[in-house]
């Protein structure tokens, strides 16, 4: 971390902009910083310390700054607005959804982390963090599950049922198998049953459908952003009835 921050604390002006932050309730102008310095200049500000949100105009430029900060602070992700035709068809798939979800679980796992948006992105409605944790589900080596509750919970927290998990946010189930894709991994996970008892889990690739890697546990993310609860639905599909 001193590595970056140390060779901006001999300029005067990032001294006085350090020295009047703490006491700072408003805004404050920064200018005259070129675009190759910027990611520099905002991990340095506090000493790279602490959780950040940087709001830019346009969602190429979110993109390339996201990539740009990343080299300074890892734990960095881009939370993308949504289509303007969100609501009717998503354009590009599960792209945007894992994007935003990736986001959201890097502020659940992670003590301090820097979201990079836009000001629309910023304006769209978030989950409570709260409700979203609930919503994850772990599953381990062990476990008692029913099979027929598992794949229910998991239609409800945004997955598609398919006869194979090959694309993210799907899921599939085959005699004891349940294969299943989160939007926040990069290859699906295979969970096999001994009656109602997880034998074993591991990852594995779609399309060659080869086993990558044996796991202990996993937790799983929704596959979409708002998670209802039973009664929820029902309260919505009464106002509907209305």
């Amino acid at each position: 971390m001193k590595t970056f921050t140390e060779p901006l604390l001999g300029l005067k002006e990032f001294e006085d902009l350090n020295a009047v932050l703490p006491d700072l309730k408003g805004a404050i102008q920064i200018s005259g910083c070129i675009d190759a310095a910027k990611p520099h200049m905002i991990y340095s500000i506090n000493n790279g310390s602490g959780s950040r949100i940087i709001v830019t105009f346009h969602e190429q430029k979110a993109k390339e700054l996201c990539e740009e900060y990343r080299f300074f602070d890892p734990n960095t992700a881009y939370y993308p607005a949504k289509d303007i035709l969100f609501y009717q068809s998503d354009i590009r798939g599960n792209v945007l959804t894992a994007e935003r979800i990736n986001a959201l679980k890097l502020m659940a796992e992670e003590k301090a982390c820097t979201i990079i948006t836009t000001f629309d992105g910023l304006m769209n409605p978030m989950p409570s963090p709260e409700k979203f944790i609930q919503a994850v589900t772990k599953i381990a080596v062990g476990d008692s599950v029913n099979l027929e509750e598992l794949t229910r919970h998991f239609t409800e927290l945004g997955y598609e049922k398919n006869y194979q998990a090959q694309t993210m946010g799907e899921i599939s189930d085959r005699g004891g198998i349940v294969d299943i894709f989160p939007l926040t991994e990069d290859n699906p996970f295979r969970v096999e049953l001994w009656g109602d008892e997880v034998d074993s889990i591991r990852s594995f690739d779609p399309e060659s459908q080869r086993s990558i890697e044996n796991l202990e546990e996993i937790h799983i993310y929704p596959a979409c952003e708002l998670v209802l609860t039973k009664e929820e639905r029902q309260a919505g599909i009464e106002r509907i009835l209305r």
